[in-house]
């Protein structure tokens, strides 16, 4: 029989596999739409995936910056089970929106090649940006050993981050990026299975988090137990 912690051990890996297979019944269940018909479901589940990433972001700057005010080391393992979990995503969210573009957006009025366009769009190139300096972050993570700075790091990406973005949505120079199809739909089963697959989808993100800060966690302590045991002298 499988004992406390074991059992308490399954309830993530059992969230993050739900939160999956919530998010892709959510997506294949999301209707077609005139004009780009099914094809609408890859830009739909490329937003819900970046509505969830940005909030991972945010709470990683929080984490960070709490780990910073308090010094508990907990924080600081959340805040990087974030960083390892926020940053790949976005990576794939990326992939995804590059996909979305040049399978939905309109390229006709443009003598030039569709990836010259696409790339040429504020949000994309936003999308890019960010993609770089994530991974940029990840390598620090590899570099640095000090979590101070590397908690400085995280909010100080954070930041770009949101800053990059709001450039992107506000400033000048938007090019074929569309406006929200579900926030602009009167049809509330549209924008019930969008926020199925934000739900489902921060449901699996958290969970994931939760691992790897658990496996963190267990790491430190395996190591802390090792040197203790290497301190201990040896009978003679």
């Amino acid at each position: 029989m499988a004992s406390s912690a074991q059992r308490t051990g399954l309830i993530a890996p059992v969230l993050l596999s739900c939160g999956l297979a919530g998010a892709a019944v959510c997506t294949f269940t999301f209707p077609a739409v005139e004009g780009l018909g099914t094809k609408v479901r890859l830009p739909v589940f490329h937003g819900a995936m970046t509505w969830v990433n940005l909030a991972a972001f945010t709470m990683l700057a929080v984490a960070a910056a709490t780990y910073l005010i308090t010094t508990r080391g907990r924080l600081y393992r959340f805040a990087e089970a974030l960083r390892w979990i926020s940053v790949p995503l976005w990576v794939v969210g990326s992939v995804l929106g590059y996909l979305a573009a040049m399978n939905t957006w309109d390229f006709s009025g443009s003598s030039a090649s569709p990836m010259e366009v696409a790339m040429a769009d504020p949000r994309l190139t936003a999308q890019f940006w960010i993609m770089l300096a994530g991974l940029a972050v990840i390598a620090l993570g590899f570099l640095i050993d000090d979590e101070r700075w590397l908690a400085g790091i995280d909010i100080g990406f954070v930041g770009f981050t949101w800053a990059v973005l709001m450039r992107a949505i506000l400033g000048p120079g938007r090019a074929l990026h569309p406006d929200s199809p579900v926030m602009n739909s009167d049809e509330i089963g549209i924008k019930l299975l969008f926020f199925g697959i934000v739900i489902s989808l921060g449901i699996a993100a958290l969970a994931g988090v939760v691992m790897v800060a658990r496996r963190r966690s267990a790491s430190d302590a395996d190591g802390a137990a090792g040197i203790e045991r290497a301190a201990v002298p040896a009978d003679t």
